[in-house]
């Protein structure tokens, strides 16, 4: 079935009509509703206003009490990873000096062996000893740091 065209309106006459529309939007954000609705609220549940800023006034100091809360937390954890990052640090200090001694006592008792063996008449074992701690020292000179 086909469908018939629109009419247009012809209507040119002395009537013309014309139609207006207005709206007033009004837009209210807070944690309490604007005066007007509480003051239509109070009339309908006397007590209804205070209630409702009593509910907003707790609201917000429960929300500035977990703000607290979890700054607090922030800076505890901060001063936990400080604590953590000193104990690492003084960690690494002690494991290099107890290895720099380590290496010490190790190219002194070569050194040692070497001249004692030096002395016994062992010249190539001697030499061969000795090169331990020379080699030693000449690779912590020219290792290049990460």
């Amino acid at each position: 079935m086909a469908q018939k065209p629109p009419q247009k309106n012809n209507n040119r006459g002395n009537n013309p009509q014309i139609f207006a529309a207005q709206q007033t939007v009004t837009h209210y954000q807070g944690a309490v509703p604007h005066p007007d609705i509480l003051r239509g609220m109070d009339e309908l549940v006397p007590g209804t206003a205070a209630r409702l800023i009593k509910l907003a006034e707790d609201e917000s100091m429960h929300r500035r009490k977990l703000e607290v809360m979890a700054l607090e937390a922030n800076i505890t954890t901060q001063q936990k990873q400080l604590e953590l990052g000193s104990q690492q640090n003084t960690s690494v200090f002690r494991s290099d000096f107890i290895g720099q001694l380590f290496g010490l006592v190790v190219c002194l008792f070569a050194i040692a062996a070497a001249v004692f063996l030096g002395l016994e008449g062992h010249d190539w074992l001697a030499a061969s000893i000795a090169a331990i701690p020379t080699a030693a020292i000449i690779k912590a000179f020219t290792k290049k740091k990460q």
